[in-house]
């Protein structure tokens, strides 16, 4: 069964890069901009794992209820509270400490974009998904060939 990701970022560029190596390793690929669009996604797919970025746009049923600062926080709370199969992670810009520790309170690993190589990040998604580990160096050889 081919294994769907869910990534959920504003940042075009994001969304197109992350797409672009995943779809190219077998991934089935679905792609939301706010975290009301995100919420629509999970309730009508089986979704395997999501990347969520902290900071988006809530869509107009979230937008009065949270900041944007913090919509994906709430969308990762929501996935682990009504999707616990759904394996999650943030990759967000934010560096704000208690903003982190509480993402990662939850049980969500996080990575920060721009520190953490787009190759590293389609490693940990494969591995998330196939159940091998991750090693830098076995997969550092696989994509020297």
């Amino acid at each position: 069964m081919q294994k769907t990701v869910l990534i959920v970022d504003d940042e075009q560029g994001m969304i197109e890069a992350l797409e672009d190596g995943l779809v190219s390793e077998g991934y089935r690929v679905l792609k939301a901009v706010t975290a009301e669009e995100a919420l629509q996604i999970l309730k009508a797919e089986h979704v395997h794992l999501a990347t969520v970025d902290i900071m988006l746009p809530q869509g107009a049923s979230l937008e009065p209820r949270i900041d944007s600062h913090k919509t994906g926080m709430l969308l990762c709370k929501t996935i682990r509270q009504n999707y616990p199969r759904v394996d999650v992670f943030c990759l967000s810009v934010i560096s704000d400490y208690d903003t982190i520790s509480a993402v990662q309170g939850m049980g969500v690993r996080f990575f920060k974009k721009g520190e953490t190589p787009l190759r590293t990040v389609l490693d940990i998604i494969r591995s998330r998904l196939t159940g091998i580990a991750y090693s830098e160096e076995r997969d550092a050889k696989r994509w020297d060939r």
